[in-house]
């Protein structure tokens, strides 16, 4: 077993006036469709990956709070991985008109430079009455949806597979960001 902890999570733990406040300073206008990347390189690839994105600088409050849960499940779950960054905050737009889904995928990336992503850290930024589907899931426990109720963090090694399922009514919103270190050894 490579980990003894495949996430850890904190439910509704950001209230909804911040995630709604959030959500209202974001410009979608200004987003575009998602790429994928790793060995065929950045690309869109509407057969893996469904949804639109923009990315917000790591210092904005998004960025900062999910630093400081990236630290605490880092030491709390027992990873203890070397960390000595974070890229900058991804917001996603999974829309039920385009069955927005992300199929089974890892976010870690060959290192460059010595540094590769270590963490993922995803908030759930709407309510799940808002929409349908769009679960998030890990290959370990397939089937369940590990993030339930706005507000929710959750980090895992950017190494483990998940996949967010299509939603198929209305529009799923998150935040990512992935902290990076030295490579794995």
């Amino acid at each position: 077993k490579l980990v003894n902890n495949v996430f850890w999570k904190w439910d509704n733990i950001l209230p909804p006036e911040f995630c709604h406040s959030s959500l209202e300073q974001i410009d979608w206008a200004t987003s575009w469709d998602a790429k994928i990347g790793g060995v065929k390189g950045d690309i869109i690839d509407s057969e893996t990956r469904r949804t639109d994105v923009l990315f917000q600088n790591q210092m904005q409050p998004l960025g900062c709070i999910a630093r400081t849960y990236i630290e605490a499940a880092n030491q709390q779950a027992g990873w203890n991985y070397m960390l000595a960054g974070q890229q900058d905050t991804q917001l996603s737009r999974y829309k039920s008109i385009d069955q927005g889904f992300y199929d089974w995928h890892i976010d870690a990336d060959p290192p460059i430079n010595n540094a590769q992503r270590k963490l993922s850290c995803v908030i759930l930024l709407n309510d799940t009455s808002e929409f349908e589907g769009g679960e998030l899931q890990f290959k370990t426990n397939e089937g369940k949806n590990v993030l339930t109720k706005q507000g929710t963090i959750i980090v895992f090694p950017s190494f483990i597979e998940h996949k967010v399922t299509p939603v198929t009514k209305g529009v799923r919103y998150t935040a990512v960001t992935w902290a990076i270190g030295p490579s794995f050894k």
